[in-house]
């Protein structure tokens, strides 16, 4: 732990540098001094479908519940539902969860890998950002959620293949943002109740210069940094999915961790207050690597996404594989079988959300909650970020 408190002093500086250079403006997200640390859990539509209903998520333990996703319907500028049948019968049970669960605050989470093509078109005019921003109002104050999340990837370039972009995203994301907050703003004037802004943002400086981060910044209540994927199956190696730390180990790729992500917004003067730390509940399988290095930073044969519930009912005591934990990434790993399997148990993602603590951030988050179904990494972050 000597590793973390050193880094935490350096942002600590990084941090305090920055205090106080942006003051908020008319538009800017009120003001609130939350009495725990924020715990946001991303909740996916499809999670119903498979048996783990709204219902089932542990609320006690989140401050904020993004319900994942809806899309953009491109015609009339508006948000969309993904599935109507599935999504309005979440919707009426996520409502019954906030009723046992009042200090709960649910936000409907907008694009995500799948679903940000229109972000573009959508943000490009005044009357297309009206149009948008006015629908979420509407859309909030029916299905009785408290906020909208947007997870736009990406501005200006990257993601999915088809997604539209231009230069021009840059400028209008803050426009569409500045829009939406005034239309929440004007809602709660309305009806006295207190609705979020949020978005989803990737863990590198070169996103960061994509959008305008400071103007944003103090237009949204937090940023949610996706602090994970630092590698995965689109690599040419096998290698940590979220490592807190650079292994110092050599590597034949590039190195990226959860600390330098969090550092790129830091050193952009986002204030520490502002930010979330993403955490993954899930890890990457490598398959055909080599026994060097137990399979770190080898060539593979083949990868995909493991769930952490399936880590642990289908991997953890399977013969043939042997568990490891790197101190220097704070990362458990299995290998055997020819296979290297990169995931998160309890100690790790304590790590992470104690380091979430330990920089002043708003706290941390989750992608997503039906990867650990008997709640306990869940567990593990509340307790790291609260310091319990």
């Amino acid at each position: 732990m000597k590793k973390i408190i050193l880094y935490s002093l350096i942002t600590s500086m990084i941090v305090s540098a920055f205090a106080g250079i942006m003051g908020l403006s008319a538009q800017a997200a009120p003001v609130s001094v939350p009495l725990e640390k924020t715990v946001v859990g991303y909740y996916t539509s499809w999670a119903s479908a498979k048996g783990y209903t709204p219902l089932h998520v542990p609320a006690q333990k989140l401050t904020h519940l993004n319900y994942a996703f809806a899309g953009i319907d491109p015609a009339a500028n508006s948000i969309a539902l993904a599935n109507p049948q599935r999504d309005l019968k979440n919707f009426e049970q996520l409502r019954s969860l906030k009723a046992a669960n009042p200090g709960l605050k649910t936000l409907i989470s907008v694009g995500g890998w799948d679903d940000s093509v229109y972000f573009s078109a959508v943000a490009a005019t005044e009357e297309s950002r009206n149009s948008f921003a006015e629908s979420c109002r509407a859309f909030l104050v029916a299905h009785g959620f408290d906020g909208v999340d947007l997870d736009w990837e990406y501005p200006v370039s990257g993601g999915k293949a088809g997604n539209l972009s231009s230069p021009g995203d840059t400028g209008n994301f803050t426009l569409l943002l500045s829009t939406i907050r005034q239309k929440l703003n004007e809602q709660s004037l309305i009806d006295g109740k207190q609705y979020y802004l949020t978005i989803a943002g990737a863990a590198n400086p070169n996103y960061l210069k994509k959008i305008e981060a400071g103007k944003v910044a103090e237009l949204v209540d937090h940023i949610f940094v996706m602090t994970y994927d630092m590698h995965g199956p689109w690599d040419s190696r096998s290698d940590f999915g979220a490592p807190l730390y650079s292994p110092s180990e050599y590597s034949p790729q590039y190195k990226n961790s959860v600390f330098e992500g969090i550092s790129a917004y830091l050193n952009a003067g986002i204030p520490a207050g502002k930010l979330v730390l993403g955490i993954p509940f899930y890890g990457y399988l490598y398959e055909g690597v080599s026994e060097n290095n137990n399979g770190r930073y080898s060539a593979f044969s083949s990868a995909r996404a493991v769930t952490y519930d399936a880590v642990k009912n289908n991997y953890l005591n399977r013969p043939g594989f042997r568990s490891f934990y790197h101190e220097e990434a704070f990362v458990p790993y299995l290998y055997g079988n020819a296979a290297f399997l990169s995931y998160e148990d309890t100690r790790s993602v304590g790590a992470k959300a104690m380091m979430a603590r330990n920089l002043g951030l708003a706290g941390a988050g989750i992608w997503e909650l039906s990867q650990d179904t008997g709640g306990e990494l869940l567990e593990s972050v509340y307790a790291g970020v609260n310091g319990k």
